[in-house]
């Protein structure tokens, strides 16, 4: 029995996992065709950051009787939804100093064998990568690792009650992780041989974790979010959320919330979308996931309404002429002294960029774009390239896409910038909706 290997659909096999995709030890599956009966057939799932959690809640009974019956869930990323009995949301460290990245080993687990774990402290001497808090774990998980001196338990393994195993790392992929490092392969396999039901260690053996149980959850049913907002009743603001646990944050979280209008899952925009709504799509959203959504997005902007498309959701693939061109990122340029990522704002009297200053829409780049003549350009790179644009010239209703990830980076907890960012751009984007409103009620 092999081990899933769960992905939104469209993405590379990582070169660390395709040896054992090719000797049938993995089974590479998109998350919409899991099932049950699926499940069943396996002996592992592994999950990572861009696991759907509004998706899986609905197969949270069958994950349930997965588990039941001796199967182990390797889970990557923050637990933003219950979904299994006994897992508590995601808790950040507040204010969190360097030490307090410190990682430390409690306890060996055959996950991180052969693995000097001190060693993924910190990645060109930037701590924080890891992880910045933890998915509580619950009593009789053994903790593995923690961080700092405020023991956040960002790994631990759970052996539930009832059967199975639950392998928790509060973090972006650790895989993704061992290969910044040069050990990816080592860990894909470690985890994969933890998954297909490797040596473990019991509840028993180690150091446990117990927390306290009175953690709120967001939102269970990210379809709608209900909020009091002013302006036109005809016009809203609508957002994507693909489920994924830095959108649920970003998009449901108290700081901005209440700016929503909608907030609905990519394939429930036919039913809810209307003319004069300005649909966001979300950064990092699944490509596939919206190019399935490209007629009526078509449909929409023919009938004048609007679309943000953020970073990293490649909207060149299910929006209208769209030229972009990635770039290799580079994640370390603030490292030399005095260093300039060139990023500077070309448009400062366009209202969706009021009040905002060059650092506020720099942190790192993507791509670039070549807008078509007549759009607007609002930032750029150092080469004078378009990373944001307005484009009220390709079809009758309006275009601002953007390079930048903010909302990935924010609801991920890393990168103040990304912060000050959406603090301006999210308000200012009300702004927007509601000046519309008015001038098609003058």
């Amino acid at each position: 029995m092999s081990v899933i290997w769960l992905h939104p659909g469209d993405v590379d096999v990582p070169e660390g996992l395709k040896a054992a995709v090719a000797r049938g030890a993995v089974t590479p599956l998109t998350q919409a065709d899991l099932s049950e009966a699926v499940l069943m057939r396996h002996r592992g799932l592994v999950t990572g950051m861009l696991f759907d959690q509004d998706a899986a809640m609905a197969l949270r009974p069958a994950l349930e009787r997965f588990l039941d019956a001796g199967g182990r869930w390797f889970f990557n990323g923050h637990v933003m939804r219950p979904l299994l009995d006994g897992l508590m949301q995601y808790q950040p460290m507040t204010t969190p100093k360097r030490s307090d990245f410190a990682l430390i080993a409690c306890q060996p687990h055959p996950v991180f064998a052969g693995i000097d774990v001190a060693s993924l402290e910190t990645n060109r001497g930037v701590a924080g990568f890891y992880g910045r808090g933890c998915n509580p774990p619950p009593p009789g998980a053994v903790v593995i690792n923690t961080l700092g001196p405020r023991d956040v338990a960002v790994d631990w393994v759970w052996h539930r009650p009832h059967g199975g195993a639950f392998f928790s790392h509060a973090g972006n992929d650790l895989a993704q992780i061992a290969t910044m490092h040069g050990i990816g392969e080592r860990v894909w396999a470690n985890i994969i041989a933890w998954a297909a039901g490797g040596p473990c260690i019991s509840g028993g053996e180690g150091r446990t974790g117990a927390v306290s149980s009175d953690v709120g959850w967001l939102r269970r049913d990210a379809s709608r979010i209900d909020v009091s907002v002013e302006g036109g009743a005809e016009s809203r603001l609508v957002a994507t959320n693909a489920g994924t646990y830095y959108q649920i944050e970003a998009l449901e979280g108290p700081r901005y919330r209440a700016i929503f209008d909608d907030v609905v899952a990519p394939e429930a925009i036919d039913r809810v979308l209307k003319p004069d709504d300005i649909l966001l799509v979300s950064c990092r959203t699944p490509p596939s996931r919206m190019i399935a959504q490209r007629e009526r997005i078509a449909r929409h902007l023919e009938a004048g309404g609007t679309v943000i498309a953020m970073g990293e959701s490649r909207s060149d693939l299910w929006l209208p002429n769209i030229a972009f061109t990635p770039v290799e990122t580079n994640f370390w340029w603030w490292l030399t002294p005095e260093a300039d990522l060139g990023v500077r704002i070309a448009a400062p009297d366009h209202p969706l960029l009021a009040g905002m200053a060059d650092r506020d829409v720099t942190w790192h780049l993507h791509g670039w774009f070549v807008p078509p003549q007549g759009a607007q350009v609002l930032i750029v790179d150092e080469h004078g390239r378009a990373i944001a644009y307005d484009d009220r010239v390709s079809t009758q209703g309006r275009m601002i896409v953007t390079s930048l990830d903010p909302i990935y980076h924010h609801g991920s907890r890393f990168m103040p910038a990304t912060t000050r960012f959406l603090d301006r751009f999210l308000p200012n984007l009300r702004g927007l909706l509601e000046t519309s409103a008015e001038n098609d009620g003058a």
